[in-house]
């Protein structure tokens, strides 16, 4: 089970798959467990995907995830990258006569195979955050006087 925060600048995930990615990229679709209401999905980067380990580790920001706090479903799939160069209109110094690639083609990631499927914990911005106060002498005493 994850256990992520909104609040957090960037949540950290490992998780087993079902099936081996070489992928440095993977796609998270959650689900709220309680009322299936709350749903969507965002990318994470893959910063461990060593052979010798089972598991994937994986990194997002915590911007991406959900403000509702509470249970979540996740599905863990596989994006691969297109074969072309990324082309986004009007950020690209290719002109439109000179490209040899079809706009369609070009760059597009695809939804692989569900790799992984978990559960979460989030805390969202809707819950006020948790205060610890830790001390160094955790032995208090105290006397119960009656009468």
């Amino acid at each position: 089970m994850f256990q992520l925060s909104k609040g957090q600048l960037v949540n950290t995930i490992a998780f087993y798959p079902n099936e081996l990615t070489t992928g440095s990229v993977v796609l998270l679709e959650f689900t709220q467990s309680y009322s299936n209401t709350v749903t969507g999905s965002f990318s994470a980067s893959v910063i461990s995907n060593v052979a010798d380990t089972p598991y994937i580790i994986a990194q997002f920001s915590g911007s991406l995830l959900p403000s509702a706090s509470g249970q979540y479903d996740f599905k863990i799939f596989d994006l691969t990258q297109g074969s072309g160069s990324t082309l986004i209109w009007n950020t690209t110094n290719t002109q439109w006569q000179l490209a040899n690639t079809t706009w369609e083609g070009a760059g597009i990631t695809t939804i692989g195979d569900q790799i992984s499927a978990d559960r979460a914990i989030i805390s969202g911005s809707d819950v006020t955050p948790i205060t610890e106060y830790l001390s160094p002498n955790e032995n208090a005493r105290y006397k119960v006087y009656l009468g």
